[in-house]
């Protein structure tokens, strides 16, 4: 199974070095790929018709198995329940997410691109929305995302991981692209290979028939506004079950029991510290006295994180990159400058951007200082 599944990585774009990372980050995952040998289509019979020099040069996109039902959804958003035989006869992306992930949040403007100019033509896009922690299970805040992001395709609330196990996904986000019988034709893992995603939608388009030529089109891979080679901190989670990179190591500290942190001697990189009273739950880290701190020190051009408060109360935390607070030059986008000060008004559970430096990869340390108790803080993600 271990060399199935390196070869299954490798085969979608990895390289060896990147799949024996992969195959030892996922560990032993088992993908049911059911070979089916039925719906075969040439790029000659296809593309009868269609000038050589427009089409290119283009591979079948090889069968990788059926496509798992859709089962287990709590709640549906702009549309009435689905099941796999309601999508039959169309194109399907299958597009794993989860609204507090930056790497999902980045993708979503390509999504809606491919949803607005191939809906017409028999392509659907449903999104499963897997919850990463617990407040994104709730009905309220995912469709407060999803008409934040004015997402028009049906939103699935996949929130006891059923479709998720059913694909036996691992990833967010993640896209599994469908032809119109079901099969599954193209995986993709994470963010990027936009041009190639949307390039398998249009050859499964054109293979049932369903593309015009004049939404035939070449693409390209569009420019990122993120350099993954120059992200120097990795994802930092402030919960007990996954907690990574803590710098306020001291002894005696349980998990729910409030714990009086003293101000860190040394900020140490990739490193968080807390100052002050808090309490450290398999989630998040809360804070529990009237005032506290969270440290870090990182390297990269953008710094966002994850919070929620206590009873959805408004919390004003006030930030300070290397002692001082920001500016517009590099303030976030939640970031408000006000009386002097940059600040941020925690109101709904979701991820606040704090730093942005745009173009800039360096390395900074980061003060968020809480005013009054009642934060919770999930998890540190930079780009």
């Amino acid at each position: 199974m271990g060399q199935q599944i390196k070869t299954f990585f490798e085969k979608h774009g990895f390289g060896v070095i990147a799949a024996s990372l992969l195959l030892v980050f996922v560990g032993a995952i088992g993908y049911a790929l059911v070979s089916d040998e039925s719906f075969v289509v040439s790029t000659e019979e296809v593309s009868e018709g269609i000038p050589k020099e427009f089409i290119g040069e283009r591979s079948e996109l090889p069968i990788e198995g059926k496509a798992a039902e859709i089962q287990g959804i709590e709640a549906w958003i702009n549309s009435e329940p689905l099941v796999l035989a309601d999508l039959k006869g169309k194109v399907v992306l299958f597009d794993f997410w989860t609204y507090s992930c930056i790497n999902c949040i980045r993708t979503i403007p390509h999504l809606k691109s491919w949803y607005e100019k191939y809906k017409d033509d028999g392509f659907i896009i449903v999104g499963i929305h897997t919850p990463e922690f617990e407040f994104e299970r709730k009905l309220e805040n995912v469709l407060a995302e999803v008409q934040k992001y004015e997402l028009e395709y049906p939103v699935a609330l996949d929130n006891n991981y059923a479709t998720w196990n059913a694909f036996n996904n691992r990833f967010w986000p993640a896209h599994y692209l469908a032809d119109v019988n079901g099969n599954i034709r193209f995986i993709h893992f994470g963010e990027g290979r936009y041009a190639e995603t949307e390039s398998a939608i249009q050859q499964l388009l054109l293979e049932a028939g369903l593309l015009s030529l004049d939404k035939f089109i070449e693409v390209v891979e569009p420019v990122s506004n993120v350099d993954f080679s120059q992200i120097g901190t990795p994802e930092i989670y402030l919960g007990a079950s996954r907690i990574n990179n803590f710098g306020s190591m001291v002894e005696n500290v349980q998990i729910n029991e409030p714990y009086e942190f003293p101000a860190p001697d040394d900020i140490k990189f990739n490193r968080f510290y807390l100052t002050g009273n808090w309490r450290i739950t398999p989630e998040f880290s809360e804070l529990v006295g009237e005032s506290g701190v969270i440290t870090i020190q990182y390297h990269a051009s953008r710094a966002h994180i994850v919070l929620e408060t206590q009873e959805g109360t408004e919390i004003v935390l006030e930030i300070r990159v290397d002692g001082k607070y920001l500016n517009k030059d590099n303030k976030g986008d939640d970031v408000i400058l006000e009386n002097g000060k940059s600040i941020v008004r925690v109101r709904e559970p979701r991820l606040y951007n704090l730093v942005n430096t745009q173009d800039v990869y360096e390395t900074h340390t980061l003060e968020i200082n809480v005013t009054s108790p009642g934060l919770q803080a999930f998890a540190f993600t930079f780009g």
